[in-house]
């Protein structure tokens, strides 16, 4: 439907400074580009009343759709794409919309953005906005509308940035679009259309302000939510408001997002998104009459959730640890899964979207915007030959990968990503010697977020992260190579395999401490420093990072891997993880069988997160400098490890065709739990001194069923 429409834009001959954008902010081209939000219309009357409007959209960079002057959504669907990204993504999306109507006229009218202001914006470097239209009409019969140029379009010159409103300022004349060469390479995505609901702060009462008066007002949310913002100003001269943001209170973690300067009442809806626990409103009345602010409102935009999933223990602190990541997934699934709607980071940062995705399918059971996500970060593999911004994510996108096959069952999704894996394992190989020790990466990131003797490790030098990232490679040659052998690509797989055996030799030879009995962090050799490499120290680290990684992809003997998590775990004087690594801590702590001994031990550490339930703090203490914020997806592995761990689920055949539970207390007194799988819940009731209650969809097949039987 879609394909059949044309792309329009601003008149060139009068919008010549309007026709080209950057490909995102990193783009050294983004200087040059002027903000402005253009608008499109057409109106169309029918002999017949509508019944259903079935509309696809897309927008270069955004856009806004209303139907009858009735708001619809705003997308389009994100390109997806990395850090530091200065290359068009191969693929964009286009928004699919159901309308119902009773009209007998259909008015579109769209905004669309022309330039990207958060990091997960992208363009392919031109403006453009295309429509198609389905009308279904009272009678069954169908009549379509398209974009084209007989669309009217303007310039809106209320918008001065994405965050700036003079609505004092005339638009330009309504004149005809113009039609633009095609530069998209457009396909639907299989997810569904974000949701939206209104958010009233719980302390707002509707204010006024005399003339000439300044008022400040506070407005605190529930929770932290994703939000535009939304407010009901009844004016009748000057004034100027500023709303300015804040995840825990006003005086930290502070945001300007919209000043709007208007002299006539307004119903004004942001087109920024922003992180949202309250807000504060500095209300100006230049006019002569009392101004009114009727209404402060969040608009809570977020993919559509399911809430399959169920968790509640005797603990209550675990409680409300499960509940917070809960609702930070929420407000970080949006079309592109988000490492925290305050910094909206892209899909390369997928070590935040590892974790987000195992969270969901114990909280939602929807899979589908997580298939999107690891397609779209093929997508950007292949546009740059294998090279992802972060070297460890690069790895965990692997174990992303699998896991989503084994809880889905779609295999379909293996061969559509198979070159990007082959362009991904060559290009980390490139890195390495002949022992397959990579010795000269473009960077050892991402370990963690610390700071240690004054080292990020963000991007450490080798002495903090060599071996990491060794560790990380060989459990990514394993996983490509077990996705490979599942593709029947058994050469591949051999390849993969023989590399992972000459890379554990060596990683057992050159970082092992005979002494100590734990793996170092990195040797040091000088090498080269830069923005993201920084210059390598004297001194020998240990850390549990290292450690942790080497256990739980087997690179460590099995004889040795009780010992080492034994001797890290009691011993907190060794670099210690943030929130974000405690995932993969908590996994290996099960791996070697300590869940008992340690893990519930583990997961109460996020105790200090629960006096601010708003939102999820992005890790335990800020030692970076640069402010943490409250609604950081990655710090929420405790929602995937409760009932993950707790229930011992294994998926033997994936889309749960087989499992074995092991169900567990772990010292809690009782825990009940609902698992999403394809087939509808997995029931599981536990106390102690009983014996559990567990029902399973009759589709799946168990080990030991009779034993889980009521």
């Amino acid at each position: 439907m879609i394909h059949s429409a044309k792309w329009i834009w601003l008149d060139e001959k009068k919008y010549k400074d309007y026709q080209k954008t950057p490909i995102s902010l990193f783009d050294p081209y983004s200087t040059d580009c002027k903000f402005a939000v253009a608008e499109f219309k057409k109106k169309v009357e029918f002999e017949k009343k509508i019944q259903e409007i079935k509309i696809e959209i897309s927008g270069d960079v955004k856009f806004w759709l209303y139907v009858n002057d009735t708001y619809v959504g705003t997308g389009p669907v994100g390109a997806g794409g990395d850090y530091e990204i200065d290359r068009p993504m191969p693929v964009q999306y286009y928004n699919t919309y159901i309308v119902k109507s009773d009209a007998d006229f259909l008015e579109v009218y769209v905004m669309v953005q022309n330039v990207p202001s958060v990091l997960c914006d992208m363009s392919q470097g031109k403006n453009g906005m295309i429509l198609a239209a389905k009308c279904i009409l009272e009678d069954g019969s169908e009549e379509m509308i398209y974009s084209d140029s007989s669309w009217m379009s303007r310039k809106n010159n209320s918008y001065l940035s994405q965050n700036k409103l003079d609505l004092t300022l005339c638009s330009d004349m309504w004149i005809h679009a113009a039609e633009t060469e095609p530069v998209w390479n457009l396909k639907k995505p299989d997810i569904l259309m974000l949701e939206e609901e209104e958010i009233i702060p719980e302390d707002f009462v509707p204010f006024s302000v005399a003339p000439g008066e300044m008022k400040e007002v506070v407005c605190e949310f529930d929770k932290i939510y994703s939000v535009y913002h939304y407010l009901e100003v009844e004016a009748y001269g000057e004034y100027t408001i500023l709303i300015r943001d804040f995840e825990r209170d006003f005086q930290k973690n502070v945001n300007l997002t919209d000043i709007i300067t208007g002299n006539s009442s307004v119903k004004f809806r942001g087109i920024s998104m922003v992180s949202s626990g309250g807000m504060k409103l500095f209300v100006y009345n230049g006019g002569e009459k009392t101004l009114r602010v009727n209404k402060a409102a969040g608009l809570f935009v977020h993919y559509p959730i399911m809430n399959e999933g169920y968790f509640r223990c005797s603990d209550e602190v675990l409680n409300k640890i499960f509940r917070m990541g809960r609702h930070a997934l929420k407000i970080c699934r949006q079309s592109i899964e988000l490492d925290s709607p305050w910094h909206q980071e892209n899909l390369g940062c997928c070590g935040d979207y590892y974790i987000a995705s195992l969270m969901n399918f114990f909280t939602d059971g929807d899979t589908k915007l997580t298939r999107l996500d690891i397609v779209r970060i093929a997508d950007c593999l292949k546009l740059y030959e294998g090279y992802m911004f972060h070297t460890t994510y690069s790895m965990i996108w692997l174990m992303m990968v699998y896991d989503y096959y084994l809880f889905s069952g779609d295999i379909s999704i293996l061969p559509e990503i198979s070159e990007a894996i082959e362009l991904l394992m060559e290009k980390m190989h490139s890195y390495a010697g002949t022992d397959e020790i990579i010795n000269d990466p473009p960077s050892y990131m991402f370990v963690d977020w610390l700071v240690v003797d004054g080292i990020s490790l963000h991007h450490p030098p080798a002495a903090l992260g060599q071996a990491v990232l060794n560790a990380f490679y060989f459990g990514g040659l394993n996983m490509a190579a077990k996705l490979m052998g599942i593709m029947g690509k058994y050469d591949i797989q051999k390849r993969y395999h023989n590399r992972a055996a000459v890379l554990q030799k060596a990683f057992q030879k050159n970082f092992y401490d005979e002494e100590k009995g734990l793996y170092f962090d990195g040797h040091n050799f000088k090498h080269w420093s830069g923005k993201w490499m920084q210059p390598n120290t004297d001194k020998r680290y240990f850390s549990w990072h290292t450690n942790v990684i080497a256990v739980l992809y087997d690179l460590a003997p099995k004889e040795k891997q009780i010992q080492i998590m034994e001797t890290i775990l009691n011993d907190m004087t060794l670099i210690n993880p943030q929130p974000y690594f405690m995932h993969f801590v908590l996994e290996a702590i099960y791996k070697t069988d300590l869940f008992e001994k340690y893990g519930i031990q583990q997961l109460r550490r996020w105790r200090v997160m629960t006096d601010f339930e708003k939102g999820l703090q992005e890790g335990w203490y800020d030692m970076s400098g640069y402010g943490f914020d409250y609604s950081h997806v990655w710090a929420g592995t405790p929602t995937y490890q409760l009932p993950s761990k707790l229930s011992g689920l294994q998926i033997l055949e994936p889309g749960f065709k087989k499992i074995s539970l092991k169900p567990a207390l772990y010292g809690l007194e009782f825990a009940e739990m609902e698992i999403p799988t394809p087939y509808g819940k997995i029931e599981i009731h536990m106390e102690q001194g009983k014996e559990p209650v567990i029902k399973i969809p009759k589709q799946i097949s168990v080990e030991n069923r009779k034993s889980y039987e009521m």
